[in-house]
């Protein structure tokens, strides 16, 4: 969660940050369907993804929620 935020807070060229916003083009294949890190973070935090990335742009909002994660209590 604390990797997330920094990456949102980082520079628009980086590499990493394109990586992680970037869609790959294609089909899956048949089955269950494969458990992403953005959505495994909208799950753990409880709010919508553009909740997510507002929020981790304010650092210290960021911060708040996820120390209230390690405790096991719900964000605010």
């Amino acid at each position: 969660m604390k990797y997330y935020g920094h990456l949102r807070r980082h520079d628009t060229d980086s590499i990493q940050k394109r990586i992680l916003e970037g869609k790959i083009d294609g089909r899956r294949g048949r089955g269950r369907r494969r458990q992403t890190w953005l959505g495994n973070i909208q799950e753990t935090s409880q709010m919508k993804m553009c909740e997510v990335c507002e929020t981790a742009l304010d650092r210290q909002r960021w911060r708040t929620v996820t120390a209230h994660l390690r405790d096991g209590m719900a964000p605010t």
